[in-house]
């Protein structure tokens, strides 16, 4: 567990300054490690919220995907 600040008012160089000696502290193996878990529930409430759905396969028809309707149209106007 990552250690926690606590301050009586916002100090935003005391913050900055704890931050960086906590990154500092972090071996390069585990800030790759938090930086994948946190990469990992990032997707996961996206999944969840409907925003990364799997691609599609779209089958194709002849042509150039247009209905054959369409398609006849074009071929008698040109």
């Amino acid at each position: 567990m990552s250690p926690v600040l606590k301050i009586k008012r916002d100090n935003e160089a005391r913050e900055i300054l704890f931050e960086l000696r906590y990154q500092m502290s972090l071996t390069s193996r585990k800030r790759f490690e938090l930086m994948f878990k946190k990469t990992k529930e990032i997707k996961e409430l996206l999944e969840k919220s409907g925003h990364r759905k799997p691609f599609e396969i779209i089958k194709r028809t002849e042509g150039s995907g247009r209905s054959k309707e369409l398609e006849d149209l074009i071929l008698q106007i040109s």
